[in-house]
């Protein structure tokens, strides 16, 4: 019973890199967006797609992720808050050399 399940549970859920993926979208954007405003709108479309290929990787292809506390997802959001600083300054240096 036990190569059973071991066959078909699954695959372990990697939150980790996922929250890694969305990451680097919001930082590249960030960065590069006013340079290259067609990064906003990608960066949209892109988080739109992992979202919608996440819910259908949970819901059919891997095991039920682990109960874990929010400290991973409280490091994701103490990086964020420094994007818009990151877009800030990045901006100020970009439209200065014009």
């Amino acid at each position: 019973m036990a190569l059973f399940k071991k066959l078909y549970s699954g695959a372990d859920y990697q939150l980790h890199i996922k929250y890694s993926d969305c990451l680097n979208v919001v930082f590249v954007a960030c960065l590069y967006g006013i340079g290259m405003p067609i990064l906003f709108p990608i960066a949209a479309v892109t988080l739109y797609m992992q979202w919608i290929c996440e819910r259908i990787t949970v819901a059919f292809f891997v095991k039920m992720p682990p109960a874990m506390d929010d400290s991973l997802s409280t490091n994701a959001l103490d990086k964020l808050k420094y994007a818009p600083l990151l877009l800030l300054f990045n901006a100020f240096w970009m439209m200065g050399n014009l």
